[in-house]
């Protein structure tokens, strides 16, 4: 886990009232969740209405060392860099990102709803939330399973809600900024 700032832990998901939207990537990916697991997709509606309408607790930020219990986690994206075809540069910058998990009824399979924050302009507040993209991993040890695909997982995602903000005319959080 890696060591960030008070302010960078801090997301609007942590406030209420920030309206979402979401991709078209992230809508189909969770049309397909809902097929294979509705509870679970109900599980992230559920979390996207709490953040909306009350604020989900920065307690509950799995990269806080005073966590309570986890419902979400943010940023990610830490090792998104690292990768040869990230595609991010100086015009079209890394954006910080979150995850929201709901666990599968089988409890065998971790989802994430990855999100990002759209802005007016780059030094302005969050006004709107992005789901962006939805990952999986494995409970238990999988060999079909690395870190690197959930890595790549989290790039597609950032992508995704860039494209939405761009779409609109706007920006994004860029990584590590507050």
């Amino acid at each position: 886990m890696t060591d960030h700032s008070p302010a960078i832990l801090a997301s609007r998901i942590h406030t209420p009232g920030c309206p979402w939207s979401w991709t078209f990537d992230c809508e189909d990916d969770l049309s397909l969740l809902r097929e294979e697991d509705e509870e679970a997709a109900e599980m992230l509606d559920a979390k996207v209405r709490w953040a909306f309408e009350k604020g989900l607790p920065p307690t509950e930020n799995s990269n806080r060392h005073d966590r309570r219990r986890v419902t979400h986690r943010c940023p990610v994206g830490d090792r998104v860099l690292e990768l040869d075809d990230n595609g991010f540069t100086d015009d079209r910058p890394m954006p910080w990102a979150g995850e929201l998990y709901a666990e599968s009824h089988d409890c065998r399979t971790l989802y994430r709803l990855y999100f990002v924050e759209r802005r007016a302009e780059w030094a302005g507040e969050t006004d709107e939330i992005v789901a962006s993209g939805l990952g999986s991993k494995p409970v238990a040890e999988d060999a079909s399973w690395t870190s690197d695909d959930q890595t790549r997982t989290i790039r597609d995602a950032m992508h995704s809600g860039i494209e939405r903000c761009v779409n609109v005319r706007r920006v994004w959080r860029r990584w590590n900024t507050t």
